[in-house]
């Protein structure tokens, strides 16, 4: 069954706590958290402070999204921090594999992103260590939809399966509706992250909408 990931981005900022009961009473499978700086992206968002508020008040397991420029800068409270996974963009860091060892000396599940347009071939000298790929089928900051990166999904999907590396999480995130869940999963995807289809009053709030993500196909 695929895992619903609602991303509190998508909350209310002045009732993330009231949010965070929401998820819990809907059973999602986990909290995705965007930690964004302002350069690698426009907006700024959730700083580790508010990462480690989260992690002390839910029980779900918590989903970091890294998206700063240079972020073997922040591993050291990451570890401290211990949110469940930790996944990092390839475009973001020149130092990919250090990154992903300092999480893994923490205890965090590692996890690569790539962008849109960053082809598959980057995961090649990193696949074998990674917990979980997320592939953005938006580019970062925006919510529009990109159908390509179905595709995209797809052959991962298939590398994994040749590679014999099948336990790695295939994430889906960006722009995810009930409506594209299902191609999400019929593609590969395990794991779906969204926003404003779960926190947007028009889906009756996340109770009936992750259970509407959940069962769409």
């Amino acid at each position: 069954m695929v895992m619903i990931a609602p991303a509190l981005l998508g909350a209310d900022p002045l009732a993330l706590a009231d949010a965070i009961a929401d998820v819990e009473r809907a059973e999602a499978d986990l909290l995705h958290v965007d930690v964004m700086d302002g350069h690698f992206v426009r907006d700024i968002n959730f700083g580790l402070r508010t990462v480690r508020a989260i992690r002390e008040r839910t029980t779900l397991p918590v989903d970091v999204h890294l998206q700063v420029q240079q972020p073997e800068r922040l591993l050291d409270e990451l570890v401290d921090i211990a949110p469940d996974t930790v996944s990092v963009h390839v475009e973001s860091t020149q130092h990919l594999s250090a990154v992903l060892r300092g999480l893994e000396g923490g205890g965090i599940r590692k996890g690569v992103v790539l962008n849109p347009a960053t082809p598959l071939g980057v995961l090649d000298e990193v696949l074998e260590q990674v917990d979980q790929v997320v592939l953005m089928t938006s580019n970062p900051g925006t919510s529009d939809f990109l159908p390509h990166v179905l595709d995209k999904i797809g052959r991962l999907r298939a590398l994994l399966v040749k590679r014999g590396i099948e336990h790695v999480r295939l994430v889906a995130d960006g722009g995810v509706t009930a409506e594209r869940a299902g191609r999400l999963v019929d593609a590969g995807a395990d794991v779906l992250v969204a926003a404003s289809a779960v926190f947007a009053p028009r889906h009756g709030g996340p109770p009936a909408a992750v259970g509407t993500l959940r069962a769409a196909r």
